[in-house]
């Protein structure tokens, strides 16, 4: 009797959250991406109706940070950044107040929602094509003697998703489909007021592993810059370079609903800091975890342990 009582509360859970799963299926997904629109040196990029993919190789490096240049080589944040996507034209996205953002995107609808990151996607939702492109070197430059990267030409994102649950990306060059990029994925986002525009960082590729260097925001002699809060300890992923790399160009990780995490890609060992002769797509799919498997799940072992603590009691 106990087990078939059992079997008909299962049985109850496993509707619930079949229904469940079911309202969350049919809501409605919305996907925001969301572009900087002020390129280096805090030049407006704004009103661009042009291709730049057109005059590919003239110069363009990959960081549009909207920032201008400090003492010794110091980037500091300005306040006329132009945004697209972001519901005002100098609103940052998730009330970002660093110095060096690129773009970010916004999953809502509690669904498994996907986005495109590219100057076309930009062009297609806002009519502005935006500068969507890291350098060769940007994540590790196979022109410097040691296995490197550059801040100034690595790209950097902020995702937020409504609902927990696997996230992945993939990307590609727009032009050059053989480049190969890096990721490097940190839980929060930075609050740098001031960096070094030129700072070398990714030192080894991860190759043996994370390292204080493996943030952006550190200078080589160790100390963080002004404003860093994101150290190695927050990476929730990442490529390795060297002889046996790994998740180069493809990489999944878990995100928790609300949470802002930090996407930091570049170009892996294809050319050097000066090098950028693509943009790039970055596609962002998520496969949710629903909060009713989570009911479903721990009020099926509460079941269970119910019945063994009566079985054991009799």
């Amino acid at each position: 009797m106990n087990k078939t009582k059992l079997a008909r509360a299962v049985a109850l859970a496993i509707t619930g959250g079949v229904l469940s799963l079911g309202n969350v299926a049919v809501a409605s997904a919305t996907t925001t991406t969301m572009y900087n629109l002020s390129t280096g040196l805090g030049l407006d990029n704004s009103t661009n109706t042009t291709d730049w993919m057109a005059t590919i190789g003239t110069g363009v490096d990959g960081w549009a940070n909207g920032a201008t240049m400090g003492g010794a080589g110091a980037i500091g944040k300005v306040a006329n950044q132009k945004w697209a996507g972001t519901g005002g034209d100098t609103v940052t996205p998730f009330g970002y107040a660093g110095a060096h953002l690129n773009w970010g995107v916004d999953f809502t609808g509690h669904s498994g929602n996907s986005a495109e990151i590219s100057t076309f996607d930009s062009f297609a939702r806002y009519g502005i094509y935006a500068d969507v492109d890291a350098a060769q070197g940007a994540w590790s430059d196979a022109a410097y003697p040691t296995a490197v990267g550059w801040l100034h030409d690595t790209d950097t994102g902020l995702f937020r998703s409504d609902v927990s649950g696997t996230v992945t990306l993939n990307i590609q060059g727009v032009l050059n489909t053989g480049t190969n990029y890096g990721f490097t994925i940190f839980k929060g986002m930075d609050t740098v007021t001031i960096y070094g525009h030129h700072n070398a960082w990714n030192s080894g590729s991860n190759e043996v592993g994370l390292s204080e260097f493996s943030s952006p925001y550190r200078y080589s002699n160790g100390t963080l810059m002004a404003g860093a809060n994101l150290t190695f300890a927050d990476i929730v992923a990442y490529s390795v370079g060297g002889a046996n790399p790994s998740n180069l160009n493809s990489i999944s990780f878990d995100v928790l609903a609300g949470q802002v995490y930090t996407i930091f890609l570049g170009g892996y060992r294809d050319g050097s800091w000066g090098a950028t002769d693509d943009g790039y797509r970055l596609t962002i799919s998520q496969v949710p975890v629903p909060a009713a498997v989570w009911l479903f799940g721990s009020g099926l072992l509460g079941l269970i342990g119910a019945s063994r603590r009566k079985n054991t009691l009799s």
